[in-house]
């Protein structure tokens, strides 16, 4: 399994965001000055679907995502039981290497990936029967915030990358981050 390592070499505490594609694999809270924390790059994320319909809520359980592969939420009668409930139906994806999202039910549709219980991203779905399409390709990107400042978003390819928080001073400013990658 391939790990991409996070490491710190500020003064500051860094917090990082990590993409696979355009699906968010990792938001780290923080770490530590001189410190590193490893992201396995495919884990298993799940998916949930939350929709308000006549006033009410419905969540449909979560899904375990599997690579490229599509969710449809809808709004299905049970005429044995006289009611109607919300379910999501996994379909093969259209698309390669994406997540494709898509609703038939009235009422806006929040699809929500996760991994571990924790929420990392949203893709709300309004109008009916329009695909949402999110990438999953084998092209990562990162961004790291540190003392309030946000770097430059810093695209990779190779699933064990080691990307390095490092301070440089460029004459621009003291204390300009800037992400390195080995």
């Amino acid at each position: 399994m391939s790990s991409i390592t996070l490491r710190n070499n500020t003064n500051y505490i860094v917090q990082y965001v990590v993409k696979k594609g355009q699906q968010i694999i990792a938001r780290i809270p923080g770490i530590e000055p001189n410190a590193q924390i490893t992201v396995p790059t495919n884990e298993i994320f799940t998916v949930a679907a939350t929709a308000f319909i006549d006033g009410n809520s419905y969540t449909s359980a979560p899904q375990e995502i599997h690579g490229s592969m599509g969710f449809l939420a809808q709004v299905l009668q049970v005429p044995t039981q006289g009611t109607r409930e919300f379910n999501v139906q996994t379909l093969p994806s259209n698309t390669p290497d994406a997540l494709e999202f898509q609703k038939t039910c009235l009422g806006t549709v929040t699809f929500t990936i996760s991994k571990n219980g924790v929420p990392l991203q949203k893709i709300v779905v309004v109008d009916g029967f329009m695909v949402q399409t999110l990438d999953i390709s084998d092209t990562f990107y990162v961004y790291a915030v540190i003392n309030g400042v946000t770097t430059t978003t810093t695209r990779f390819t190779n699933p064990s990358a080691t990307i390095t928080a490092i301070t440089t001073n460029s004459g621009l400013e003291s204390d300009y981050y800037t992400l390195s990658i080995n």
